[in-house]
């Protein structure tokens, strides 16, 4: 199938108008703030000259980065950039960007001057130690996305990392979403001590975040119907695209709903797409997290490589089983439940 361009547009006007009058917007839904504040810890030291595959993990690094800050709906969450290396003791932990409600451009033009050479020595305890006088001064939950392989020049003057983690979580409200720059384990001891300091943290591969910032969405918002006090952005849900049992492949018979967004989209600019991915209720809780990621991921590259849509105006979110609008006690209930919801926002 070709790229679906403006010439179309014609054709189509008088369906999309139809559709978009009667049933592609069905519901009008809200994305949900599950955090208050989010915190980026930034590693550039000399480990991140190692490569992952042809690239050097530090320019994989800021494509995530960017990747991320470019899926991200617009909601008032208080952020900031921070790197710990290099430099010695408390100095080699440096704001680039100092907490404030977020901003996309903001994060986007602070991005382009994080370092871009690998050097140094990788301070973890003491970047650890650092953000307590910023955590003490932000209201409700924080998630600190922490860039690291797990190893670091010990401060005998300092516990374990693991241990700083802990006295943090204790003392605030905040969870350690780890990403691992090294798919050895040789820092896994304290790359999932420091995850395991809350309930809520979680270790993820560094491997699987370039072209999937979704892994990194889950822990800051979620979409929900109806009016929710932590809202921010009101978006509108056009139709579903449902899947086969524990299949991710679109059907054709969704093509044409998806070349109807792909036009809305091309004609307003400035609109965003969030595509969150259920499943039924068959199987594990782990694997149809990744089912339902992998559903997004699909209608996601048909409007990309089909649509021609950028994918830094597409944000996915998955949620696998948690989330059912139909009953999962029959098989036509657990059909409509298998499916991607594409939520409007920007208009």
């Amino acid at each position: 199938m070709r790229m679906i361009h403006k010439s179309f547009i014609v054709g189509l006007t008088l369906l999309l108008a139809s559709c978009l009058s009667t049933t592609a917007f069905a519901k009008e839904v809200v994305f949900v703030k599950l955090a208050d504040n989010f915190i980026i810890l930034y590693d550039s030291s000399s480990s991140m000259k190692a490569k992952s595959g042809d690239q050097m993990r530090l320019d994989i690094e800021r494509q995530i980065l960017t990747e991320k800050n470019s899926t991200l709906p617009a909601l008032d969450w208080q952020a900031g950039i921070y790197t710990f290396t290099p430099g010695f003791g408390k100095e080699a932990f440096k704001s680039y960007l100092p907490m404030q409600t977020y901003d996309k451009g903001a994060f986007t033009s602070t991005i382009d001057t994080l370092p871009s050479k690998p050097s140094g020595t990788t301070l973890l305890q003491n970047g650890l130690v650092s953000l307590e006088p910023i955590l003490a001064k932000l209201q409700g939950e924080t998630v600190v996305f922490l860039f690291t392989d797990g190893q670091f020049t010990a401060n005998r003057g300092l516990p374990a990392p693991g241990m700083i983690a802990k006295q943090l979580a204790e003392k605030y409200k905040v969870c350690f979403y780890v990403i691992d720059t090294d798919d050895d384990t040789n820092g896994d001891q304290a790359v999932n001590a420091v995850a395991s300091a809350s309930d809520c943290g979680k270790v993820i591969q560094f491997s699987k975040l370039l072209g999937h910032p979704e892994w990194l969405t889950n822990p800051l918002f979620m979409v929900k119907e109806g009016e929710m006090p932590k809202a921010q952005v009101v978006g509108t849900s056009v139709n579903n695209v449902l899947f086969d049992f524990d299949k991710d492949v679109v059907k054709p018979e969704n093509y044409v709903a998806l070349n109807e967004l792909a036009i809305l989209l091309q004609e307003n600019p400035k609109a965003h797409v969030t595509l969150a991915g259920h499943t039924d209720n068959i199987g594990s809780e782990e694997y149809n997290l990744k089912l339902s990621q992998r559903r997004a991921a699909s209608v996601r590259a048909y409007l990309v490589e089909k649509g021609g849509i950028d994918n830094k105006r597409i944000t996915l979110s998955s949620f696998g089983k948690a989330k059912p609008t139909n009953s999962n006690d029959t098989e036509e209930g657990r059909a409509k439940n298998r499916r991607v919801e594409s939520i409007i926002t920007g208009m």
